[in-house]
């Protein structure tokens, strides 16, 4: 019996509810509406966590390019049992050529020309596949780790939160909706109940009301604080960034300087096999000349497309300039800033500071707050 009660309370909330949000879509329901600085703070959330779900995915295809692998990987992750380190080590596919290239040299021989080559590529593979295997796991740690934590403990509690500041807001527009019932019913001259009824449901209404509302401030500013706490993860996100773009660059440092080591080793070899012939000719001066015809026209186009630059190193080196709006009036205070107005357009670029941007208004240059600006993607 208990349990039935129970259900039919449920039931008839649930009901309660979807009246509730067709009088607010019909606009014949109170509806309390939040700040236009709060809105803008569940809109950053909400960019926020579609944009580190998309860096997410795109990165995880770039560490593990085969979706068996990712969906094994996942698999693993969630079943969550012990022993897990103990699973068959995947090999990349550099380490598995590098291998490959081995057995292939003990087949021909060491000592024979081609034996000696593949046995010093193979090598070279084979390292090569360790900086990969280096970068793969760093990058996880430092970049991808972080931004699975991110979208598994933060969003998780701002969408929680964010539901029970939903339920909160009904609350408090049911009780306004109540206590303006109880007065129309005050008003009315052919109304049924006592004035002493009357004025008893008022006043209740009115508790209820003040109640609601003291709730739905408190949930407020729980939620405000979860999503203020956005932009540090923002700053958080930048460093592990940083280090993954550090690790990347290691990366192609290290296989640069294996790839140059092998060359080395095989000029001798190559001396030998491009000389033996009148048809031969010297690879590496072939690769040489085609290293530096790509960068004349490199720099030879971009020196035709932006006048009085230097080329294409120089073109690096130029900020990239962005369009924002702005959220805010802003005034500033002092020589290095720039006053803005609320909804102007500006031109922004980065700066050395992590909460504030350089930017342009009017022919004037100086730095505004991140927090006053949006970026325009275009």
């Amino acid at each position: 019996m208990e349990d039935l009660k129970k259900l039919a309370g449920g039931a008839s909330a649930l009901f309660n509810r979807a009246v509730q949000y067709t009088g607010e879509k019909l606009g014949t329901a109170e509806h309390t509406d939040l700040d236009a600085h709060f809105e803008q703070l569940l809109q950053r959330a909400d960019k926020t966590k579609a944009q580190t779900e998309v860096l997410l995915k795109c990165t995880e295809t770039l560490l593990h390019p085969d979706p068996t692998a990712r969906a094994e990987d996942y698999l693993y992750d969630k079943l969550e049992r012990t022993g897990l380190e103990k699973k068959r080590q995947r090999l990349s596919n550099l380490t598995q050529l590098g291998g490959t290239m081995l057995e292939a040299s003990a087949a021909y021989g060491p000592g024979s020309s081609y034996g000696n080559v593949l046995l010093k590529v193979g090598q070279t593979e084979q390292k090569l596949g360790d900086c990969e295997k280096t970068f793969v796991s760093t990058a996880t740690t430092e970049y991808l780790q972080p931004l699975k934590a991110f979208l598994d403990t933060d969003m998780k509690n701002i969408t929680k939160e964010r539901r029970a500041l939903e339920v909160k807001r009904l609350d408090l527009d049911a009780a306004k909706s109540k206590l303006k019932r109880a007065k129309s019913e005050k008003g009315k001259s052919d109304s049924k109940m006592k004035p002493t009824q009357i004025e008893e449901m008022i006043v209740k209404a009115e508790s209820e009301l003040r109640h609601a509302q003291s709730e739905f401030d408190r949930q407020a500013e729980t939620t405000k604080l979860l999503l203020e706490g956005v932009n540090k993860s923002h700053e958080y996100h930048t460093r592990c960034l940083n280090s993954f773009v550090e690790a990347q660059a290691n990366y192609y440092a290290s296989c640069h300087q294996y790839m140059q080591d092998l060359q080395r080793q095989l000029g001798s070899n190559n001396a030998k096999i491009v000389g033996g012939g009148a048809s031969g000719f010297s690879q590496s001066a072939g690769s040489t000349a085609m290293y530096a015809a790509g960068s004349a026209y490199l720099n030879n186009s971009y020196d035709h497309k932006v006048p009085g630059k230097g080329g294409f190193a120089s073109l690096c080196n130029e900020p990239v300039t962005q369009r924002a709006k702005v959220l805010y009036d802003y005034e500033a205070n002092s020589a290095g800033e720039l006053s803005l107005t609320a909804d102007e357009i500006i031109t922004v670029w980065t700066s050395d500071s992590s909460d504030w941007m350089m930017a342009e208004r009017a022919g004037q240059k100086g730095r505004v707050p991140m927090s006053y600006i949006e970026i325009i993607r275009i």
